[in-house]
């Protein structure tokens, strides 16, 4: 390499070389219009993009006005980049020049498929190794480029033509045309950087947010992704997200995709990638969308300075069927309406026409009077609203688009909270008017279904900043145990039985029933007489996962006789070995379980559990360990948390007792997951006195792999 080239590297890393080049070279560009090396070339120069762009192909000796070189050896100075239009076959060679000639990145563009059965190494096989071992940063294959609105450089043979200025928003997407589609959505969504990553050949998603973050006018960062191939390095990315407090949008593709999950445990059959990722979003306060139209509509909302003074939002409408709707939708986010004061009634009701009740939403369109402004402002002024959404339509053409503008513009200057703008049909909305509120920092949502969740996860990204401040440490499980049941698991190619399940979470803090493991009658009745009736008895063969399905559980054993009576019938059904446990209190019974992703790691699981976990699906998956307070949030996100609280005149469970249950339980799942393929601690019954688990399953990793 020669001495300027070897400067030039030194001087830019290979991830800024990439996106945001001094120089580039565009191999393969062409003088024929259908071409996608003239697309390309074209593409790069009609931007204003002040480097300097060389063209290279040997059949030409001039493109675009511009000298076109033969090679990039042959260049004046070496480029920061080299855009390639070539097909995958010369590919290696192409590679390999441009690592020679000091080029510290590159674009590639073509699928890179080639048949099973093709002559290995492959030419995607060597031009990757070619980068890899110059050090360069690539895009592609199989992408469609990036966008670079800072530094106004489309390097894209397909771009969408838009040429909006930078606001702080950077774009990841493995999809090609979810990437096209946003970018050119016509929504002013504030870019700076929109990268279509494709198969991240050499430079991951990770590195992208590395790059993003060290851009100092970053604001939020959208991602649309498959996968993760490293997660490591995007876990800490993410951390340093949140050190910026830069909000992370994720749009997660293939969710209906089942992870590779043993079915042996209802955590396995219940938590698959979907929920592992989303459990993974949540702890790394990255906020998941499930469309499109909801990923721009909180990216929007995001990009506002505002803090929202409480979780509670204040509405504004004309409609009364609308004012229905927002509620109704509300109602199925979790969205919180704020409850307007005495005194805020009483001013509304001073303002509204007779009938018009001064309640949240607000509709303030009776007989035809024009006060939107006076009744936003004094919603505004209410200590419990957090922050101001105007939801009238904004429809092209009639004199109250206006009136509409104006009132928001208003209202947003009488107030510091946030203030939003909410049109409930997206066809509906007049591009220019919400391009001018935009312009103003003024967030238009486009839809009452994408705006509203878009406001939810706004409201949830500050109250999660605020609940980081919060000390909540997960309990600590001395070292010594750990190691000793990692060496019991580590080898071990068949679960462990229920005895040894109930004594490991006896051992890291978890509450368990007191049971003993028995090989005939005459222990059975001495364990009995250690225990106390009433009894369950229930099989300890190691082969049977479910107990219940196969009769393999006797409760309610209150004397001698029936216990003799149930041991017989399980030695003759299920064989000798048999658990004698003392019965429990009734109370509600839940599920913790733990699945170990491919991906992500292992992922803990709580849930309203017993016979019917899997018909009720109603569990919560999270990334452990937590502490107690992050525990109870969790146990709230059940559909079932009134039973815990008490519903129907049933004394409630002792909820202290449980998080702190549930948090040394995920000490057991951070801890013990790389040993572990699953496990499910079901039921663990809750009551009023505390918390004790009465049955476990854990299934060794070793024994998944010898299954595969």
């Amino acid at each position: 390499m020669s001495t300027a080239a070897t400067t030039m590297s030194a001087e830019l890393h290979p991830v800024h070389a990439l996106l945001r080049p001094r120089s580039i070279g565009v191999v393969g560009a062409s003088a024929k219009q259908e071409s996608f090396g003239h697309r390309l070339l074209d593409a790069i120069l009609g931007w204003h993009y002040a480097g300097n762009v060389y063209p290279i192909n040997p059949r030409y000796d001039e493109l675009h006005g511009r000298t076109c070189y033969p090679d990039l050896a042959s260049l004046p100075e070496p480029v920061d980049c080299v855009a390639f239009a070539l097909r995958d076959e010369r590919l290696p060679e192409a590679m390999a020049s441009a690592a020679e000639a000091g080029a510290r990145a590159g674009v590639v563009f073509g699928r890179g498929y080639f048949p099973p059965g093709s002559p290995s190494p492959t030419p995607v096989d060597r031009w990757r190794a070619v980068a890899r071992e110059a050090g360069m940063a690539v895009c592609g294959d199989n992408c469609m480029g990036f966008i670079n609105f800072v530094d106004h450089l489309r390097v894209s043979g397909n771009p969408a033509v838009s040429e909006e200025p930078p606001g702080g928003v950077v774009l990841l997407s493995h999809s090609g045309s979810s990437w096209s589609g946003l970018v050119g959505s016509q929504r002013q969504l504030s870019l700076s950087h929109a990268v279509s990553i494709g198969r991240e050949s050499i430079t991951g998603v990770a590195e992208y947010l590395e790059f993003s973050l060290e851009q100092p006018d970053t604001r939020v960062i959208a991602l649309i992704i498959e996968t993760l191939r490293d997660t490591e390095r995007f876990v800490h990315a993410l951390e340093s997200a949140r050190a910026r407090d830069v909000p992370v949008v994720a749009l997660k593709l293939g969710r209906s995709e089942q992870g590779r999950y043993f079915a042996h445990s209802h955590s396995g059959c219940i938590a698959g990638s979907a929920a592992a990722f989303d459990a993974f979003f949540d702890h790394h306060g990255v906020t998941s969308v499930r469309t499109l139209d909801e990923l721009a509509d909180t990216v929007e909302m995001l990009r506002c300075a505002r803090v929202p003074t409480t979780d509670a939002v204040g509405f504004g409408t004309d409609s009364g069927g609308e004012r229905q709707l927002i509620c109704d939708v509300s109602s199925d986010l979790g969205l919180t309406l704020a409850t307007f004061s005495p005194h805020t009634e009483q001013r509304l009701g001073e303002v509204l026409d007779p009938g018009l009740e001064p309640l949240n939403p607000v509709d303030y369109w009776g007989d035809g009077r024009i006060y939107f402004e006076d009744c936003l402002k004094i919603v505004s002024d209410d200590p419990g609203v957090g922050m101001i959404v105007m939801a009238t339509n904004m429809v092209p053409g009639r004199k109250l688009l206006d009136i509409t503008c104006e009132t928001i513009r208003n209202v947003a200057a009488h107030t510091a909270k946030p203030v939003a703008k909410l049109g409930h049909l997206h066809s509906t909305v007049d591009r220019e008017a919400a391009a001018q509120l935009r312009g103003e920092a003024i967030p238009v949502m486009m839809g009452t279904a994408t705006g509203l969740a878009a406001v939810k996860h706004f409201i949830e990204h500050h109250r999660r900043r605020r609940g980081e401040r919060v000390p909540d440490e997960a309990p600590p499980v001395a070292q010594s145990v750990v190691e000793r049941w990692a060496d019991r698991l580590r080898n071990r190619d068949r679960p462990m039985p229920v005895g040894e399940a109930l004594e490991l979470l006896g051992d890291f803090g978890c509450p368990v029933a007191p049971a003993r493991v028995v090989s005939d009658l005459a222990g059975a009745l001495a364990a009995a007489r250690e225990l106390d009736y009433p009894l369950v008895v229930k099989t300890a063969n190691v082969e049977v996962l479910h107990r219940s399905e196969l009769g393999g559980v006797h409760r309610g054993i209150d004397d001698e006789a029936a216990l003799v009576a149930a041991y017989e019938a399980l030695a003759r059904d299920l064989g000798p070995q048999v658990l004698v446990q003392h019965q429990c209190e009734p109370g509600v019974e839940l599920l913790f379980g733990i699945v170990v992703d491919e991906v992500l790691g292992p992922m803990a699981t709580v849930g309203i559990g017993g016979i019917f976990v899997e018909i009720y699906r109603d569990v919560v998956s999270f990334v452990p360990p937590v502490g107690p307070l992050r525990a109870h949030a969790l146990l709230r996100r059940l559909a079932g948390y009134p039973l815990l609280e008490g519903a129907r005149g049933q004394a409630g469970c002792d909820l202290e007792a449980l998080a702190g249950a549930l948090a040394a339980f995920s000490t057991l799942a951070k801890e013990l997951g790389p040993w572990l393929a699953e496990a499910d601690i079901n039921p663990v019954i809750a009551g009023s006195g505390g918390v004790t688990a009465v049955d476990a399953l854990f299934v060794p990793r070793a024994m998944a792999a010898e299954r595969e």
